[in-house]
């Protein structure tokens, strides 16, 4: 028992240092022979596959690496107008292939240096370049050098007998007519197409991609399976090739002599919706698209980056269906129509008496024609563009009426044409639809909507009543030549009865060959329309203003509508937009064998322009308004120095003639105030002594014009002449 304590207590003394180094030593010691044990298998195992498997596991690497999808593009559908006269088409084209690990292990200095050589010559870099390609990628087997060389240059490199190139097909996209129709079709950047129809029918015409397959097999041979790619469809268009360079060219030639910020046309079937042709300035070429340079030369070059990235916004949008504008007076004929198709306008008994002005809830608006237009039935308010005479059928038609009609019309809603980017209008809501916002837009004053958004609108007022979608594409057919799809048109809705519309049909008829469209007659043909003097900006200067055009052929049964626009003209064009429709209409009509029977119902009412060079400027405006020619004045003072037009020149009635003033004294020069709609008493007052009045009439009456016309500066202590009367 006491043996038995004494070994207890030996165990279970303390562990000294010395025994506890040795049992860690020995522990670590264990671990490192079971780690070198591992590595020494693996060695083992490595040494083994170096010598047995080798071969196996490289090529199983070398697979890897040589396993390569390469897509194969698919060619792009064309694009055709609708005589199958090409617009757009996909080329084949090749991309150009470097092996740099080839060119730098395989291939000997002389042949890597003529395929250096011969690369740099060809593709416009130094040889440098070339090198710095390779030598930057040393173990690539596929390195892109150049996309879409022609067949006839990848022709000469496979003849140059270049070593490591080779040439992957691809596709190359061509517009043969450059900037023709150029907004309406877009352009293809590379990856999708970019506005226009590129951008619309994009899933149709971008095909479907290929692609080969290719894989290391059997140790040396290089195999590989191909999917072929599925060209795209083509569009074949409603388009006309020659009535759209009919109207590029006349509107490019109006472009050219006013300078306008921008400028639209289109021609149209009012029945279907086909568009016949589309006209946007400032327009682009699509094989360049980010460059402008052949539109605007030194220009160009002189931009910044920033002026130039808004310079090709602006051309890439197609004016028709991307830009909102103030219709102004094209817009006349809606109003009246929806006036007549409500039944609160009995065209029989309506009479306007036009004084020159109109007030609206306090607020003065003048008609364009400062002397008034006297008594107007219906038709002559439209042949006039008399804007009191419009207003007062306005207000004859309750608001939430006209409000409704503004929306049947379509002014919120896309056109629903089949191009990318179309915007929609924007109008007064029904709440703030009062009396002065009524009278102004019946006017196609302060509210906005797209050329083709007006069009589609007046379309309805001539074609029956009928709001058509119109559209740019007949059919498509793809690439095996099946037709895939065909447009239907399609009516919206029935705006106004056929009733209404064949009033409102022959009425606009004399707009040309009575009123302010004379411009727009064409010889041998009865023309319907009518014009478009829109203020532009706020506030309004008076002289910036949207000059557009929208007539149509045959009176009896329209078929062919066309409307011209030209944005801010910057120089003074005789007949404007009138009178380029007209010169287009002359052109394409034949075309559709449409032609001119009607030699005396079409000539326009002429006036022979005056010499008032040298006038007092009282006596050059009676002159004008005698021959119911409408006036504006440039510079200051009492004598008429120039004028534009010249002397003998015939205009329509109603057309402009500028008188430009003079006067000794710039110093005491004074603008004309509108007195127009005050007493006699109350102008007096409102002159004090810088002007006085001249009156003829009764004193104890309103003021119902005067001459000059309010905006005109004449020299101080002159007079104004006023007629007054109930």
């Amino acid at each position: 028992m006491q043996n038995k304590n004494k070994l207890m207590s030996i165990s279970e003394r303390p562990e000294t240092p010395k025994k506890r180094w040795v049992r860690v030593r020995n522990r670590v010691l264990m671990l490192l022979l079971g780690y070198m044990s591992v590595l020494s298998l693996l060695l083992v195992k490595m040494l083994f596959i170096w010598f047995n498997d080798n071969e196996k596991y490289e090529l199983a690497v070398l697979e890897r690496l040589g396993t390569r999808d390469i897509i194969l593009e698919p060619l792009r559908g064309s694009i055709l107008d609708k005589n199958h006269k090409t617009l757009a088409i996909s080329q084949i084209a090749y991309d150009v292939i470097l092996d740099p690990k080839t060119l730098i292990e395989s291939v000997s200095e002389e042949a890597r240096a003529y395929t250096v050589a011969e690369l740099a010559a060809f593709s416009g870099k130094s040889i440098a370049e070339v090198e710095g390609v390779i030598n930057l990628n040393p173990t690539t087997r596929y390195r892109l050098f150049m996309k879409n060389i022609s067949i006839d240059d990848k022709d000469k490199l496979v003849n140059l007998g270049l070593s490591a190139v080779s040439y992957v097909q691809s596709a190359m996209r061509i517009y043969p007519k450059h900037d023709f129709a150029s907004a309406m079709i877009g352009f293809y950047n590379g990856e999708n197409g970019q506005y226009g129809l590129e951008q619309f029918y994009n899933s149709y015409l971008k095909g479907e991609e290929g692609r080969i397959f290719t894989n290391m097999t059997n140790g040396e041979l290089l195999t590989s399976k191909t999917v072929p790619a599925v060209n795209g469809s083509s569009l074949v268009l409603t388009v006309d090739e020659a009535i759209q360079q009919t109207v590029q060219r006349v509107m490019n030639d109006f472009v050219k002599r006013s300078d306008p910020v921008g400028a639209s046309a289109i021609v149209m079937n009012p029945n279907t919706g086909e568009i016949y042709a589309m006209y946007s300035y400032p327009s682009f070429d699509p094989n360049t698209y980010g460059n402008l340079q052949a539109q605007l030369g030194l220009k160009w070059d002189e931009m910044t980056g920033e002026q130039k990235s808004v310079a090709l916004q602006t051309a890439w949008r197609n004016y028709n269906i991307q830009h909102i504008y103030e219709p102004g007076s094209t817009f006349k004929p809606l109003m009246v129509a929806a006036a007549i198709d409500t039944g609160y306008l009995i065209p029989e008994k309506f009479r306007a008496n036009c004084t020159g002005s109109i007030n609206v809830a306090g607020t003065t608006i003048k008609c364009w024609y400062a002397p008034g237009h006297g008594i107007q039935t219906v038709e002559q308010v439209l042949a006039n563009s008399c804007n009191p005479g419009v207003i007062e059928i306005a207000n004859l038609v309750p608001n939430d009426v006209f409000h409704k009609y503004m929306l049947e019309y379509g002014l919120l809603e896309k056109t629903g044409i089949d191009l990318a980017g179309e915007r929609t209008g924007i109008i007064h809501s029904l709440e703030n639809f009062g009396p002065l916002q009524k009278a102004t837009s019946s006017m196609g004053q302060t509210f906005e909507l797209t050329p083709m958004q007006l069009l589609t609108g007046f379309v309805s007022v001539i074609n029956g009543g009928y709001l058509v979608e119109p559209y740019v594409v007949s059919h498509i057919i793809d690439s095996a030549g099946s037709i895939i799809y065909t447009k239907t048109p399609r009516v919206k809705r029935q705006v106004i009865s056929t009733e209404t519309s064949k009033l409102l049909t022959a009425d606009m008829e004399t707009v040309i060959t009575a009123g302010t469209g004379g411009f727009a007659a064409v010889p041998g043909y009865r023309i319907g329309g009518k014009t478009g003097t829109a203020e532009k900006g706020y506030p309004r200067d008076g002289e910036t203003e949207i000059l557009s055009f929208v007539g149509y052929t045959p009176i009896e049964k329209p078929e062919i509508v066309a409307m011209v626009l030209i944005d801010e003209a910057e120089y003074e064009e005789i007949g404007g937009s009138a009178l380029a429709f007209s010169t287009i209409m002359k052109e394409i009509l034949p075309s559709f064998e449409i032609f001119g029977t009607d030699t005396k119902r079409t000539q326009a009412r002429l006036a022979e322009v005056p010499n008032i060079k040298g006038m007092d400027i009282y006596t050059a405006i009676e002159t004008i308004n005698a021959l119911e020619l409408d006036i504006s004045t440039k510079g200051g003072g009492n004598i008429v120095e120039e004028q534009y037009p010249a002397p003998g020149i015939l205009l329509p009635i109603s057309a402009n003639v500028t008188l430009y003033l003079k006067t000794k004294k710039t110093q005491n020069l004074v603008n004309v105030p509108n007195v127009v709609g005050l007493y006699p008493e109350d102008a007096e007052r409102m002159l004090g002594n810088a002007l006085y009045l001249e009156i003829h009439g009764k004193e104890d009456t309103k003021i119902l014009n005067q001459i000059p016309p309010e905006g005109t500066i004449i020299d101080r202590n002159s007079k104004i002449i006023v007629k007054t009367g109930n």
